[in-house]
């Protein structure tokens, strides 16, 4: 392709619309800079390809890193050798340079799954007086009639999280820990003080997030996505560009896996793929969870959100902010051609 007397090379295209996309990402830090006069910034990172980029892109920008342990991440394996999703996220801190945060959810997932000793007294109550009152029954009547306060009635034992029980598995995994890290950071500042979040959100991702805005806010928390104009091709161009170390899990998953709480799961493929890379991590975690709940009487007993006849807990769920993966795997939110191209997608 020639103009102008200078030949435009396929690689010279490339490159001059991968300069503009960077510009367009510092523009939009630094227009939500002087919109909310963050007292912090924080770079959600999960270990994936597109928090990789953003981590890189904007490393002059935040103040720290922010990586969410949900407690389902993929750990790092001997046999065979894989550097797990938390190692490799310390791994990358370092050699940005950039100071570190770990919100972690802890027995966050179990509990969902399998609720804990103050509902299940309730429940044991309530079987005495009534023999047939069934697990979702009595979650239907708690719910019917406002019990919801985990302190007062206790966690249910919703099972393993499918569509429908998404946004709880978000809730409790991801979202708390935001809410915590804002919490903390704003302590000894005035109420109004804000905290900005950057965040690796594309357009392209998914049919759902073609319509995020470049800037949103959420009471206190700010939330600028300095990658949401740019595609699959364009984060792998830059990756490769400064040769960004690739997450090894993400290279197997597609995907950043650092949660797998498998509500969007293509369950037997994935099951299947976690066996044979992660065979002690998964019989260890994931499969004596399934022991556990299935033992407990618990419909929804199998990763996944399904129960033992094969049948999935029916609802349509959202996937939520820090939820990349949900959009690629739900069919509602498929990723385009170009996403597809390109192979892995961030978490």
């Amino acid at each position: 392709m020639r103009g102008y007397g200078r030949e435009w090379t396929v690689v010279a295209v490339a490159e001059l619309s991968l300069a503009h996309l960077q510009r367009t990402s510092d523009a939009l830090v630094s227009t939500a800079k002087r919109r909310w006069n963050p007292i912090k910034i924080f770079c959600l990172f999960s270990g994936g390809s597109d928090s990789a980029v953003l981590a890189h892109r904007c490393r002059d920008y935040y103040d720290e890193l922010l990586y969410i342990d949900t407690g389902t991440a993929v750990p790092t394996s001997r046999e065979p050798a894989i550097v797990g999703v938390e190692d490799h996220v310390r791994a990358f801190a370092k050699l940005l340079g950039k100071p570190l945060a770990i919100k972690r959810s802890g027995d966050a997932y179990r509990t969902m799954v399998l609720g804990d000793e103050t509902w299940w007294r309730r429940f044991r109550a309530a079987r005495h007086e009534r023999p047939a009152l069934t697990i979702e029954a009595m979650i239907a009547e708690d719910s019917a009639s406002g019990k919801v306060s985990s302190k007062v009635y206790g966690n249910p034992p919703f099972g393993f999280p499918g569509k429908g029980h998404h946004a709880k598995a978000y809730s409790r995994l991801k979202e708390r820990r935001l809410e915590e890290a804002l919490r903390e950071t704003k302590a000894g500042h005035p109420r109004t003080s804000a905290v900005l979040f950057l965040s690796g959100i594309r357009r392209t991702e998914s049919r759902r997030r073609a319509k995020r805005e470049p800037l949103t806010q959420r009471g206190s928390a700010k939330f600028c996505n300095p990658l949401i104009e740019w595609s699959a091709l364009d984060v792998a161009a830059y990756r490769n560009h400064f040769d960004l170390p690739v997450s090894e899990v993400a290279a197997l998953l597609h995907r950043s896996g650092e949660c797998n709480c498998g509500a969007f799961a293509k369950a037997e493929e994935e099951r299947s793929l976690m066996r044979t890379f992660w065979p002690d991590w998964w019989a260890e975690t994931i499969e004596a969870l399934e022991a556990e709940a299935e033992a407990l009487g618990i419909r929804w007993c199998r990763w996944g959100g399904y129960d033992l006849e094969g049948n999935q807990a029916a609802g349509s769920g959202q996937p939520g902010l820090l939820c990349s993966n949900c959009h690629l795997r739900d069919p509602g939110g498929q990723q385009d051609d170009a996403v597809a191209a390109a192979g892995g997608q961030d978490g």
